[in-house]
C-alpha cells in the first residue's frame, strides 16, 4: 500500500453516509483531537477522515490477531531455550529462579509476573503460569544487550546477553533466522532479531492503546503501516519450522 494510495478498499468497513445519523454518532464518539490526526492526512489522500478513522480500526483488529500468535508463539519458544541453558547450568528448567545473569529490569519484571499470580498459582508453583504472566516487552528484553546487575551495593556489572543467552541457545529461538537474515541480504544476528521484534513490539502496543496506525509505526519513524505488517510476516518466517 503507498502512502499516497486510498487505503481503504470495498471490502473493508465503509463509513456512514455524510450527514447520515450514524456519521453524527460516530463523529459524537471521536475527539477533535483524535479526528485531527486523520484530517491531515485524509486532505494529503483525498478522502474522508471517517474512512482512515475505520480503516485504522480494521488495520488493528487484524494486526492484533496476528501479533496474538506471535506473542504466545516468541514465549513459548524462549521459554524453551531458557530452559535448556538452565538446566545445563543449574539442573532446573525453572530459569527464573537459576540465578542466571539476568539485568536489574529482567529480575523486576520476573518479580512482578510473580506477584502478579494468584495465590493458589503460588502455591503449586506452576512454571507455565509464570510464563505466561511476562509481557512481550520481557521476551524482547532478552534480545537487548542487557543491562546493569546490582550484586551487593554499591558493586554492579553488565549482564551480557549476547554470551550468557544468544549464543548459548536462544538464537536457536528463531529457527528460521539465518535463511530469512540472507535472503534479505543480511547477516543474522541478535540485532537483527531484535529489530523485526522491536517493530512487532511497539505495533502491538499501538494497537493495544487504540493509537492511530495511519501515521506509521511508530509515529517518529514514520514507517507506514504495510511495512510494518511486513515485520510481523519476518517475524512468522524467522519461526518457521520451529523444532523442539
Amino acid at each position: 500500500m503507498s502512502r499516497q494510495s486510498n487505503p481503504a478498499p470495498d471490502s473493508l468497513s465503509q463509513p456512514p453516509r455524510k450527514g447520515s445519523p450514524q456519521e453524527r454518532a460516530l463523529r459524537a464518539c471521536i475527539t477533535d483531537e483524535r479526528l485531527a490526526s486523520y484530517d491531515r492526512e485524509a486532505q494529503r489522500r483525498s478522502c474522508p477522515a471517517l474512512r482512515l478513522y475505520l480503516w485504522d480500526h480494521d488495520m488493528a483488529s487484524a494486526c492484533m490477531g496476528d501479533i496474538a500468535i506471535l506473542e504466545v508463539a516468541l514465549r513459548n519458544h524462549m521459554d524453551r531455550r531458557l530452559s535448556l541453558i538452565s538446566s545445563e547450568q543449574a539442573g532446573t528448567k525453572d530459569w527464573y529462579m537459576a540465578g542466571l545473569n539476568f539485568d536489574d529490569r529482567t529480575q523486576y519484571q520476573i518479580r512482578e509476573a510473580w506477584n502478579h499470580l494468584t495465590p493458589q498459582q503460588r502455591g503449586i508453583h506452576t512454571h507455565g503460569h509464570l510464563v505466561a504472566s511476562l509481557t512481550f516487552g520481557f521476551w524482547r528484553n532478552l534480545l537487548e544487550d542487557g543491562g546493569t546487575i546490582h550484586t551487593k551495593w554499591p558493586d554492579q556489572r553488565r549482564a551480557d546477553y549476547e554470551n550468557d543467552f544468544w549464543r548459548k541457545g536462544l538464537d536457536k529461538t528463531f529457527s528460521n533466522g539465518r535463511q530469512h537474515s540472507r535472503a534479505m541480504g543480511e547477516r543474522w544476528t541478535r540485532r537483527y532479531a531484535l529489530d523485526i521484534v522491536k517493530t512487532v513490539h511497539a505495533l502491538r502496543n499501538r494497537v493495544a492503546h487504540h493509537e492511530p496506525l495511519v501515521n506509521g509505526i511508530p509515529p517518529s519513524r514514520r514507517e507506514p503501516a504495510h511495512h510494518v505488517g511486513g515485520r510481523g510476516a519476518g517475524m512468522f518466517r524467522l519461526g518457521d519450522d520451529t523444532g523442539p
